[in-house]
């Protein structure tokens, strides 16, 4: 068996899933990909892993790469993938003739695979059949990239938008508030739609594939590594009593995004107890036995993606008035503002090859607060900013120049609800059992033998 990295991208048919994609390509395909080098300054980072797994990749072309682009709309996927392998034959065309690195960019472009794969996040039961059909092809996945994630969105208020740009140019691009959403719309399978489709559904994922995780680091010594893709406009803007599906808030994306703040931050806490002491507290389930799973938090900052169609603006030259404001506060000085999907996806990327011993937490880089960024709208719905950290968001940045670069930001603890992440979890856990449990009492009635093959999990 192969030890190349099989990694799941979903939503990688469009925007920065597809950016990842060929970043990703572009990297692998290289003997030394630039995105695996450190960046950040980490406490003990020279120190060899104590716990026995392995933390680097070994880079081979003949491993065999495989990409497998989980996506929604079947046609749109098999055009991004014919142009994925356009945009790699190019990359390797233009690399000079008879160099190393021109071999190795040939060799491995005649061993990577670009799987195609049908997910509707809307559907759990898409999910569990996604999962289902993974068993059965891979022996194991290396990354899963969680990049999918819609919004609910009506229509742009553009008067009040154009205000906030003429006051404050900056803040209007990176925490845009003008995108007015609706609330109360419901998923196929009666639950929030905006928050299935960007977190729940993802965690049903997660478990639905976790086995094929632990495959990875048994059969490598390497952790797999799960990436929830957040956002700069996250925000604790629910009640996490009675709205925790987000039905009832007119932010669910904010608040979809927060909760993947929360989630992740949660499950990569039981990792390191798992680590740690060999054990976790409660939920073993959730994780890996013996900490082979991590979990990190991305966001690929400000882009303009197929997401803004859905703000329904039918003003000529739009696009073009939106490019020009982009580049204005980029060279203000606004990190967080990407001119391209590529450039977008540069943080996921690192964060999925990077050693990571060199990845910052909470615990290695005690110096990171939430102090050292802005959170106006955190003074907004609480009155102050939490000056505890629960975890660590990665983000991708440029500087006025255009100058590609990961940063990272601190994601702080919402002081009413300190707790927060350890209830989600648990009500997300009980709802993927009862669904799980569902679709397997309906796989034998549909088999009439009492069987169902399920995700491999035990009931």
């Amino acid at each position: 068996m192969s030890k190349g990295l099989v990694i799941v991208v979903t939503g990688a048919n469009g925007g920065v899933g597809f950016g990842i994609c060929h970043r990703l390509l572009v990297q692998l395909s290289s003997p030394h990909p630039s995105d695996a080098q450190p960046f950040f300054k980490v406490v003990g980072a020279d120190a060899v892993p104590s716990h026995g797994i392995l933390d680097e990749y070994e880079f081979s072309p003949d491993a065999g790469v495989t990409i497998i682009m989980a996506c929604r709309d079947p046609r749109r996927a098999q055009d991004a993938r014919t142009r994925l392998y356009r945009l790699l034959d190019e990359h390797v065309a233009g690399l000079s003739p008879g160099t190393k690195e021109q071999a190795y960019a040939a060799a491995f472009r005649k061993t990577v695979k670009l799987e195609l794969e049908i997910l509707d996040l809307s559907s759990v039961k898409s999910v569990l059949d996604f999962g289902r059909r993974a068993s059965d092809k891979y022996e194991y996945l290396s990354h899963l990239i969680f990049n999918a994630g819609t919004a609910t969105y009506s229509h742009l208020d553009l008067l009040g938008f154009t205000l906030d740009f003429l006051r404050f140019p900056i803040h209007a691009i990176q925490h845009p508030r003008r995108n007015i959403q609706v609330n109360g719309v419901l998923s196929k399978d009666n639950l929030g739609y905006t928050w299935q489709c960007n977190i729940f559904g993802h965690y049903v994922l997660y478990r639905s594939l976790q086995d094929l995780l632990v495959a990875y680091s048994n059969f490598t010594s390497r952790s797999a590594r799960v990436l929830w893709m957040s956002s700069l406009d996250s925000e604790p803007v629910f009640d996490p009593k009675d709205d925790w599906q987000l039905t009832k808030t007119y932010h669910s994306y904010q608040a979809s995004k927060f909760q993947i703040d929360l989630i992740a931050s949660e499950l990569e806490k039981r990792t390191v107890e798992a680590l740690e002491a060999g054990r976790v507290s409660s939920m073993e389930e959730t994780v890996a036995p013996h900490g082979e799973i991590h979990h990190l938090i991305v966001s690929p900052g400000i882009i303009s993606t197929n997401m803004s169609s859905l703000l329904n603006i039918w003003i000529p030259g739009y696009q073009y008035l939106m490019a020009v404001a982009f580049w204005l506060v980029r060279f203000l000085g606004a990190p967080h503002v990407l001119m391209s999907v590529f450039s977008a996806a540069f943080s996921a990327v690192h964060l999925a090859l990077v050693p990571l011993r060199h990845v910052p937490t909470v615990r290695n880089s005690p110096q990171i607060s939430p102090l050292d960024v802005e959170y106006p709208f955190w003074h907004r719905y609480h009155g102050k900013t939490s000056t505890r950290v629960q975890a660590l968001r990665f983000g991708s940045e440029n500087d006025r120049w255009g100058n590609d670069r990961p940063g990272v930001i601190a994601v702080p603890v919402w002081d009413e609800h300190p707790n927060a992440g350890e209830v989600l979890l648990e009500r997300f856990e009980r709802l993927y059992q009862a669904f799980d449990m569902a679709n397997a009492d309906r796989e034998r009635a549909e088999n009439g033998n009492g069987y169902a093959k399920g995700n491999g999990k035990a009931r």
